[in-house]
């Protein structure tokens, strides 16, 4: 704050009296007048001289006020300067206390001395228009990403920690992990700037905004003239150097590496071993194979948590895995099909039931027969061969396939099988019921004939194509 100089006005008066009266004409005459007798109406008219200058000098020296200045308009009069400094000083303190961090007046206010006539002494209204116009400001950092500006928060220092935040934010959260390191694609900085206290953002809200999280709570503003200002060549909208913050924010990309630790099964191996006591359609799993395991360390490198590379570090195994043994038979299958077969489910039953979906190859492989008689309708083998497959499999349900020689016959969702694999049944024997196991709309029997590939293994539903059963029964 200025303030005009203001020396008391009668030490000055005195002063200047006294060289007038040392220096000048009025010295000569006093010591001329000295011994004399002068006429009352000298006395008078002196006297009244002199009161009229004493008080026509009073009357000057009252015209004379302190001019106060905000940002150079003038708000009012007062009569001494101090009184403005003590309650300017009051506000910033209240306010100090108030944001707890030191504040300064944004604006300038300056006291001038000036010869005001007719002016009047008016503290009241100064010191009110005084707490309406002044807006406190704090010193604070800009944070800025690529030099765009976003928020203004306490210091360097909260800038430094927002860094961490969105390392923190941005981290694996298993446990074991281990953060190696974190850093901004984008450059980050806390450019100096004068905001109001209430604009300033703590570092986990501007962490959180720069995160996603949330948006800008509303427009911050910049002093007049600050050097912040010019450099990111911010226009002020008004006197105040009020300017609004762009909507949009700019995308942060943190960059984290972390050491991750993870248990990862070691897979097995598998061993063959013939026998002449399975058909050679016949396989067995005499030692079920079991994973190992073993520990392996990772640097993985994540951009706003999305994985980008994975580098592995180490491993060690902890436990070795155990081998699966299959045995697999020799003995050949004798041909006990002929290539004939017969109506899966007896004549005596339901008449031999009623197809409800006919063949339409890959799209349906086979035939749907129902019965009325439910599950207590018998299936029967189409012709004489090998059971080489039984199971319970998802959507087929209870299954099992019989080898014979150039054909496969597949009998899906029966409720009961009454056959074991490895076993020799003759054309017309019952093998199972008809059920609904599996994916089924209902008690049926979805049966399918399919040619042999040549191997003389089943190895797959694919590796043995589908023919339509209509075209293989005889009358």
């Amino acid at each position: 704050m200025k303030v005009g100089d203001d020396f008391p006005w009668l030490q000055a008066l005195a002063v200047k009296l006294g060289k007038v009266f040392r220096y000048s004409v009025f010295r000569k005459w006093f010591f001329w007048l000295k011994g004399k007798r002068l006429h009352w109406a000298v006395y008078i008219t002196t006297v009244s001289l002199l009161v009229g200058a004493v008080m026509g000098l009073l009357a000057y020296r009252q015209s004379f006020f302190q001019v106060v200045l905000v940002d150079g308009r003038e708000i009012g009069l007062v009569r001494e300067s101090q009184e403005v400094e003590e309650f300017v000083g009051s506000l910033v303190e209240k306010c100090t206390l108030l944001y707890r961090m030191p504040v300064t007046p944004l604006q300038e206010v300056v006291c001038c001395r000036e010869y005001r006539p007719h002016g009047t002494d008016n503290l009241p209204r100064v010191k009110e228009r005084l707490r309406q116009q002044l807006t406190m400001v704090t010193g604070a950092a800009m944070l800025t990403v690529d030099g765009q500006p976003i928020v203004p928060v306490r210091d360097q220092g909260e800038v430094e920690s927002i860094v961490e935040l969105l390392g923190d934010s941005y981290a694996g959260q298993s446990a074991g992990n281990r953060l190696l390191e974190v850093k901004l694609a984008e450059e980050l900085e806390g450019a100096e700037c004068r905001v109001r206290p209430e604009e300033i953002y703590p570092a986990e809200e501007a962490a959180r905004m720069l995160a996603g999280g949330t948006a800008r709570r509303e427009i911050y503003t910049l002093s007049r003239g600050n050097s912040f200002a010019q450099r990111y060549e911010m226009q002020p909208t008004d006197d105040d150097g009020a300017e609004k913050a762009a909507e949009e924010l700019p995308q942060v990309h943190v960059i984290t590496v972390e050491e991750v630790e993870q248990l990862e099964p070691v897979p097995y191996s598998t061993s063959y071993r013939w026998t002449d006591k399975l058909w050679n359609v016949q396989s067995k799993v005499v030692t079920p194979g079991e994973p190992g395991s073993k520990k392996v360390v990772y640097h993985v490198t994540r951009e706003n948590g999305r994985e980008v590379e994975r580098k592995k570090i180490s491993e060690s195994v902890l436990e070795q895995p155990v081998s699966r043994v299959i045995e697999r038979g020799t003995a050949r299958v004798p041909s006990y099909g002929t290539g004939q077969f017969i109506w899966p489910i007896p004549y005596s039953v339901d008449r031999g039931g009623r197809i409800t979906q006919g063949f339409r190859g890959y799209a349906h492989r086979g035939i749907d027969i129902s019965s009325a008689a439910g599950t207590s309708t018998p299936i029967l083998a189409a012709d004489s061969g090998v059971v080489v497959q039984t199971g319970n499999r998802g959507s087929l349900g209870k299954y099992l396939i019989l080898y014979h020689g150039d054909y496969y016959t597949v009998y899906l969702h029966t409720c009961r099988i009454l056959v074991s694999t490895g076993r020799v049944v003759n054309k017309g024997e019952t093998i199972a019921y008809m059920g609904a196991t599996g994916r089924s709309t209902g008690v049926h029997l979805h049966f399918e004939i399919r040619r042999s590939d040549g191997s003389g293994r089943w190895s797959s539903w694919d590796s043995n194509p589908p023919v339509d059963p209509l075209n293989y029964f005889h009358p």
